[in-house]
């Protein structure tokens, strides 16, 4: 098997990355929504906490797709 040059390595590496941050982001999403929809959940505090928690994952996701996007576009032109 040949070895991978340094970009090819630092390619595969930020893919890992990616799919492991993409991962974390869907389980602490899922985590919050069945926070959300659990019959326990009475709290209007707690309630906006996950709310605000559910707005900063998806700006998150957002800025690291927008990153990527970015970084696709430089290579391509």
């Amino acid at each position: 098997m040949p070895e991978l040059s340094w970009w090819q390595e630092a390619v595969e590496s930020a893919i890992h990355e990616s799919k492991v941050a993409e991962e974390r982001i869907g389980l602490a999403r899922m985590a919050i929504l069945e926070r959300l929809v659990s019959p326990a959940n009475g709290d209007k505090s707690d309630e906006d906490a996950l709310f605000g928690a559910l707005d900063t994952l998806r700006a998150l996701e957002w800025e690291r797709l927008s990153g990527a996007t970015e970084q696709m576009e430089l290579l391509a032109g």
